[in-house]
């Protein structure tokens, strides 16, 4: 397969990418920091994209496996990235109203 049909056809390539990223965990130094980096922040750009399309389903519940710690690394990391601090990201998010709503929250009880 050619990287342009890799670009054509994401929905096939993402579950492989996926499933190489996991299989990286063992060994990082098998994916470059600079494509680690550049595949993130198109990862982060297709989220928004959708989220403002309608999307507003949180990660998993067990969150894909992240931990605490790899939440809050990714977090700072991303805001220190783009130069907002939390207190602006809070003021956004009320002047917005762009959050998860309490009932899409993972830790909220679910109806059935």
């Amino acid at each position: 397969m050619s990287s342009f049909e890799a670009v054509e056809r994401p929905g096939e390539v993402l579950p492989r990418a996926a499933d190489a990223l996991a299989a990286a965990l063992s060994d990082p130094d098998r994916v470059a920091d600079a494509d680690l980096r550049a595949l993130l922040a198109n990862a982060l750009q297709l989220y928004a994209v959708k989220a403002e399309n309608g999307m507003r389903t949180p990660l998993p519940a067990d969150c894909g496996g992240l931990t605490i710690t790899d939440a809050m690394i990714a977090a700072t990391d991303l805001l220190h990235a783009v130069n907002v601090q939390l207190f602006e990201l809070s003021m956004w998010q009320a002047m917005t109203g762009n959050c998860i709503a309490p009932h899409q929250r993972v830790d909220a009880p679910q109806s059935r």
